[in-house]
């Protein structure tokens, strides 16, 4: 049992963006399949942590601090590894490599939800190898920061509903999906002279197939922030912060 998992990855056309770099969203969601193969390798995902513990994992937290965005085509490697289990969190990190030289610097908090209740469970509750050695080294994408701005109604961006697309094996809308819907509020231009630096994005509250969520998209002194909101309750807030001159 290894407390990391590497592996080899090519740039695909479908994952980039307008500057034929790889999109934002599509590196969470790489970073998350193979923190779903690790998480075989452990015996602790989904399906099984499901079955031994009668719960599942819940994504709440996700940052990533960007260095140099690979393009269409580029051979890569990606890395994870778990980081701190206290509580009831997890952490998990990751890298994003060409050849010696890091792209992206992510890192993520996790909880686990019982399946019956939908409560917090604590980490030493479930089926989790806690005794394991972890790294004792972080990615480098830096400590969450906290995340709250007030949004008004002339920062509305859209209206985003919750489809079949956006539904996941819990059938709650997938964290993929909000990131997607705050990427969503630039337009090819404005996100090609964004200049990204770090992105964090929390998730605050499930949302269901038909939902409709506001999006509000407000700029701030070093970037943007977005909240998506249903019936004034905040479900997810995100914000991308610009590289300086």
């Amino acid at each position: 049992m290894q407390n990391f998992y590497k592996t080899d990855y090519t740039v695909k056309s479908t994952e980039i963006d307008s500057n034929w770099k790889i999109r934002i969203d599509h590196i969470v969601e790489l970073f998350q399949a193979i923190t779903g193969v690790h998480s075989t390798e452990l015996g602790v995902d989904g399906p099984t942590i499901l079955k031994n513990s009668n719960a599942f994992w819940v994504l709440t937290k996700f940052k990533i601090k960007v260095i140099d965005l690979p393009k269409m085509d580029d051979n890569i490697t990606l890395e994870t590894w778990p980081t701190i289990v206290k509580g009831v969190r997890f952490g998990r990190d990751f890298l994003m490599q060409k050849g010696d030289k890091n792209c992206v610097l992510g890192t993520s908090e996790w909880c686990t939800l019982d399946y019956t209740t939908k409560e917090l469970r604590r980490t030493n509750s479930v089926c989790y190898p806690t005794d394991m050695p972890h790294r004792d080294y972080l990615s480098g994408a830096g400590d969450f920061i906290k995340l709250r701005e007030s949004v008004c109604e002339d920062d509305y961006n859209h209206t985003h509903t919750c489809l079949f697309v956006d539904i996941d094996t819990n059938k709650h809308t997938n964290n993929i999906a909000y990131l997607r819907m705050a990427l969503n509020c630039f337009s090819p231009d404005e996100f090609e002279n964004l200049n990204i630096e770090d992105m964090q994005i929390s998730f605050l509250s499930q949302t269901y197939f038909g939902d409709e969520i506001k999006i509000y998209k407000k700029q701030i002194e070093n970037g943007f922030y977005i909240e998506g909101k249903l019936n004034d309750k905040a479900v997810f807030n995100c914000i991308f912060t610009q590289k300086g001159d």
